[in-house]
């Protein structure tokens, strides 16, 4: 499982980077777009974080505890979401939208089974030793739910057992970077600074300045 963070996290932010380029865009789009509410961007990571500690609680307590924490961060990235997505292109909406419907198919798929279940065919050929079970991740049984939404495909590189909600975390998250470098970026500070210092020094037609004759001293004959 420890090759779904290269999947979740590097894989999007590459081929991302790399398809914007491809369409015209620029990593100054991506710097341009301001994010707001941060805090719930925390908020969700450390309840994430704090699934971790859950590891070794079974049983009715622990399922709860992880319920918490689940509701926890959808709340958190749906409100965060919800902020940033406001006044946005529809394309970039598209592309955020398909990484929540993944984040969504795998909340449902943990929320049934209090963790996220996975094919001990589909490690086997990834080459997870058999029986693993983590504070996320626990193998499937014959009374598990929604087992088509877990952990079934096998990534053998990357020794990683992938679910469907994944594939759409990691295509969305790759679009909604693609498709933030091709927002338009406002002109740059410091030129558009120089320019009105520029027009406000430019000299306008019939002006007089110092050092230079104008037209009434021209015309002036003083004894």
């Amino acid at each position: 499982m420890s090759g779904q963070a290269v999947l979740l996290f590097g894989f999007p932010v590459i081929v991302g980077v790399v398809a914007g380029y491809v369409s015209g865009g620029r990593l100054g789009g991506l710097v341009a777009i301001r994010l707001r509410a941060l805090w719930l961007v925390w908020l969700a990571g450390a309840a994430q974080l704090a699934e971790y500690a859950t590891d070794r609680l079974d049983g009715q307590s622990g399922q709860a505890l992880r319920s918490v924490l689940l509701a926890t961060t959808f709340a958190a990235v749906l409100g965060w979401l919800f902020v940033n997505l406001r006044g946005r292109s529809r394309a970039l909406k598209t592309a955020a939208s398909t990484a929540l419907g993944g984040g969504l198919l795998n909340g449902m798929a943990i929320a049934l089974n209090g963790r996220m279940p996975y094919s001990p065919t589909a490690a086997a050929a990834a080459g997870i030793p058999p029986g693993q079970e983590t504070a996320k991740n626990i193998a499937a049984a014959h009374g598990s739910r929604l087992t088509l939404l877990g952990d079934v495909i096998p990534i053998p590189p990357l020794h990683a057992v992938i679910s469907i909600g994944d594939i759409l975390i990691t295509l969305g998250a790759a679009a909604v970077i693609a498709t933030a470098m091709r927002q338009p970026t406002p002109p740059h500070t410091a030129e558009a600074r120089h320019d009105s210092n520029h027009q406000r020094t430019a000299p306008d037609d019939g002006a007089v300045h110092p050092g230079h004759l104008g037209p009434a001293a021209l015309h002036h004959r003083s004894p």
